[in-house]
């Protein structure tokens, strides 16, 4: 299961997205060429999306949104990935037709140890 500080989501998402990235500039040479200067690796990126389901699924996202509003960043915990302090940057919801059943969307980023 995932959690976030005391977050603990009751299903794990459908999907979840990690992406590495590493700031470089490039730029072009008098010679026609380009140089590459290596600037920082930068923090990940864990994307989302699932489902909330039942009768707690209203108050499962509520509680989760609460630590978009805060803005703390948090640890972040998934049993295959190595633990992160993240920022909980992005939160969508959308309803759906059957009672009690909210599809979700998150974007957590990695934060400096």
């Amino acid at each position: 299961m995932l959690q976030l500080g005391d977050f603990i989501w009751p299903n794990d998402p459908e999907k979840l997205t990690v992406s590495y990235c590493r700031k470089v500039d490039i730029d072009t040479t008098s010679d026609g060429l380009w140089s590459v200067t290596n600037i920082a690796r930068l923090g990940r990126t864990f994307e989302g999306e699932g489902v909330f389901y039942g009768a707690d699924a209203y108050a499962t996202f509520s509680r989760l949104a609460l630590y978009l509003y805060s803005g703390a960043a948090k640890s972040f915990v998934h049993p295959k990935w190595n633990a992160a302090t993240v920022l909980l940057t992005e939160l969508e919801v959308t309803e759906e037709c059957q009672n009690d059943f909210l599809r979700y969307r998150f974007k957590l980023i990695e934060t400096p140890s």
